[in-house]
């Protein structure tokens, strides 16, 4: 009787635990600047969420994809970085891209995409804009 209890007490304890945070996206924009957050898992069923954000960022000269709010990235998240900076190339801004924090990055430095995507630190991710400074209280990012 001792081992079932335990083991329902565990079960419990791991539903709890494994129930994800709703997936949200949060855009903010500065100046020429367009920040854009995802918080959850970006997945197949997530994914058209961020696109759409995204897709309703209009003539930023500079992209901020911050994506440390991330708690899982998988296959369909991946390509959709591929595709952004693809678009970024074709339509002439410039993207940047905030890793995960690990072991979330996995998926992205497993793939290779941490190496041939546009990454910075954190603390980089506005220090090469003009007139913006990363130094102050509110940078977005934090």
């Amino acid at each position: 009787m001792l081992g079932s209890d335990r083991r329902a007490s565990h079960t419990g304890s791991a539903a709890a635990v494994a129930r994800p945070r709703p997936f949200r996206v949060d855009v903010q924009r500065r100046n020429d600047v367009t920040i854009v957050q995802p918080q959850g898992e970006l997945d197949l069923a997530t994914v058209q969420t961020l696109q759409a954000a995204l897709d309703g960022v209009e003539r930023a000269g500079r992209l901020v994809l911050d994506l440390r709010g991330l708690s899982f990235i998988d296959s369909t998240g991946l390509h959709l970085l591929v595709a952004l900076d693809r678009r970024a190339q074709r339509d002439g801004f410039r993207l940047t891209l905030v890793a995960p924090a690990p072991p979330m990055d996995k998926a992205i430095q497993v793939s290779g995409l941490g190496q041939a995507l546009p990454f910075v630190a954190a603390d980089d991710a506005l220090g090469h804009c003009p007139g913006e400074s990363s130094s102050g209280p509110d940078d977005g990012l934090g």
